[in-house]
């Protein structure tokens, strides 16, 4: 018997047995045994019409590659859902997966996931069933089985406990909107690297304001575009800001050469003017 806040997910794939080493190990296998979530799959192949259990045909109008059948998908679909049932679909047009979203996939009763192969899946089970479109990035893979999993291991690991501690997952990246800081652990040295200072001072404040620190730079060189999105400066607005502190912008040689040479003061050019008329 699970417990009432159990998440429910099913996989919809032809290819299950993707799925038994994922789902046997690490934070899934203990969000089961926990009761936090429960996992399923369904194979299309057993609601296939045909004794060959056929699950896909070429497209019309052409074209290479088979597309996966309507009915073998729909029926697999419907012989899970309910009134509760999330149904998501993993595909290369779908939007693109982010945290948020883990965390409102999070909140579920029931997800279902349709995993397609092949060349794509029949565009009326879309249709029919409007399911919310995902995609992990911009890349092409075998199936919709590899991308969901990533989902899923996103979603699970948010349910209470099971990373064993609330705050467990506060810091990392994403969460705040930002990459996450550097980790380290012993030794202290290796390899002629060590650890900062730092973080072996026992100073917690000052660890914090390094981590926000540390999280900034990497954000703002490896991720310029979720920089953007938490108002971090570009690195050339950055070094604006620190000349403006300093007293104000420093022309650069290419606009003292397009001023020519500094102007004389008034005194020293009336002296040399009274000069040259009388010799």
């Amino acid at each position: 018997m699970y417990q009432s806040n159990c998440l429910r997910i099913d996989f919809v794939t032809v290819f299950p047995e993707m799925l038994a080493g994922f789902l046997k190990h690490s934070m899934l296998k203990r969000a089961a045994a926990m009761e936090a979530a429960r996992f399923g799959t369904v194979n299309p192949r057993d609601f296939a019409a045909d004794a060959r259990h056929t699950t896909d045909d070429r497209p019309y109008g052409g074209g290479p590659g088979m597309v996966m059948l309507a009915d073998p998908l729909m029926q697999a679909v419907e012989s899970v859902t309910d009134q509760e049932s999330k149904i998501v679909m993993m595909t290369p047009s779908g939007s693109p997966f982010k945290q948020t979203d883990a965390h409102r996939l999070a909140k579920e009763k029931h997800i279902v996931f349709i995993c397609g192969h092949y060349e794509g899946i029949d565009d009326r089970v879309r249709q029919l069933l409007k399911p919310e479109e995902f995609s992990i990035g911009d890349y092409v893979l075998t199936n919709g089985v590899l991308p969901a999993a990533v989902v899923v291991d996103a979603v699970v690991r948010l349910l209470p406990g099971v990373l064993g501690g609330e705050g467990a997952t506060v810091d990392e990246s994403f969460e705040t909107g930002l990459l996450d800081y550097p980790q380290f652990t012993r030794p202290v040295e290796y390899r002629g690297l060590r650890v900062p200072k730092i973080l072996q001072s026992g100073n917690h404040a000052a660890i914090a304001e390094w981590r926000r620190r540390e999280a900034e730079r990497i954000t703002l060189e490896r991720r310029p575009d979720l920089a953007a999105r938490m108002g971090l400066p570009c690195k050339e607005e950055t070094k604006e800001k620190k000349r403006k502190r300093r007293g104000g912008t420093r022309a650069t040689t290419e606009e003292k050469n397009l001023a020519g040479p500094p102007a004389r003061p008034q005194a020293e050019s009336e002296e040399e003017d009274a000069q040259q008329e009388r010799n």
